[in-house]
Parts: C-alpha cells; structure tokens; sequence
C-alpha cells in the first residue's frame, strides 16, 4: 500500500476497514461487494472441493492514493487457506495500480489451473453493466420506470392492463435477477445513480 499507493500500513491497521473502504471510490463500493459476494456463491456452488486450491481470482476498483487521485486498482487472489466448510478464508493476493486516465468497468474473474498447466476461464461478470440491459424482459422494465414514479402494484396493473398479481411475480423475478432484497432498493439504486431503463 505505501509503495503503490503512499499510505502507511499503520494507518491501515490503526482505521481498519471503514477507512479502506472510505478511500474506495463511491462508485464501485456496491459493485466491489457485489464482486467478493459472487465469486465465493460461484466458487461454494460450482467448484468442487479438491478444485478450490487451483483457482485465482481477479477483479478491479477505483483508490484513492495518498495524493488523494484515484487509480485502478487490479487485484489477483490465489486461496491458501480454506475453513472447516472448504470456504476460502485467506490468500496470496497481488496489486497492478494502474493510472486513473484508464476507464475500466469492475469486472471479476475465476481462472481454474488445469491439467496443462493453463489458467481457464471459469467465470466472468461485468458489475458496471447493470443488468437491466440484458436481464430484464421488456414488461419488468415497464414495471421498474412505473415503480420509480412510486404508483403502487394495483396502480401498475391499471396502467400496464395486467392483474395485480402478475405485477407481484414481476417485481419479484426483478429483485431476483438483481440479486437486489427488495424493488425499494431497486429504486434507491437506480435514483441514486441517475440510471436509465
């Protein structure tokens, strides 16, 4: 941290990690815990246990250095060490700090060492992109720009000719899609974050 980014491990240690996670750009705090909640779903379901010690891991965020400009940061992560659970709890990490002039959408991959020796892909996610341009149908993005103009469930069925009901299965395969808890928070996102659908 002190030789890419001229922070002092003591102040690290000393703030903890709100104060980490205060130097992260705004941005990408929620893709970035978006990032670590998916790879470890994807890893606890889809990789099998013997296969956990041949992964790495990649994903990207914005830091704001000592000088107070932010760069990419670019982190890899190899697991040494796994729980009771076979859940990766410790690793072998290293950092690219890369120059804020470069545009670069948080992004995550897991790379499995195969038996030549080769790093394959096993799973990629864009968390800049918002889902809602590929996995939302047409009628839940209706739905959504009605939510936002805060009309009720019966209020959107009104307007769209639907049941209430059928609204309801509506907003909650969005909130599924999403990987959202509730479409209040769906609204919060995309209010907050200027968001078109």
């Amino acid at each position: 941290m002190f030789s890419c980014l001229g922070i002092k491990s003591s102040v690290l240690k000393e703030k903890g990690m709100r104060y980490f996670w205060s130097r992260m750009h705004p941005d990408d705090v929620e893709p970035w815990l978006s990032v670590l909640n998916e790879l470890m779903n994807f890893t606890l379901d889809d990789i099998s246990v013997a296969d956990r010690k041949k992964m790495s891991y990649t994903w990207n965020y914005r830091f704001k250095n000592a000088k107070g400009k932010y760069v990419n940061i670019i982190q890899n992560t190899t697991p040494l060490e796994f729980d009771i659970d076979n859940k990766p709890i410790l690793g072998l990490a290293h950092y690219t700090v890369l120059s804020h002039k470069i545009k670069m959408d948080v992004c995550a991959t897991a790379k499995f060492l195969n038996a030549n020796n080769e790093y394959e892909t096993k799973y990629f996610n864009n968390f800049s992109q918002k889902l809602l341009t590929n996995g939302v149908s047409n009628r839940e993005r209706d739905v959504i720009r009605l939510l936002i103009l805060n009309y009720s469930s019966k209020e959107i069925a009104s307007k769209l000719f639907i049941t209430p009901n059928t609204v309801d299965t509506h907003r909650r395969n969005i909130i599924h899609k999403l990987n959202i808890s509730t479409t209040g928070e769906l609204v919060a996102l995309l209010k907050m974050n200027k968001i078109t659908i």
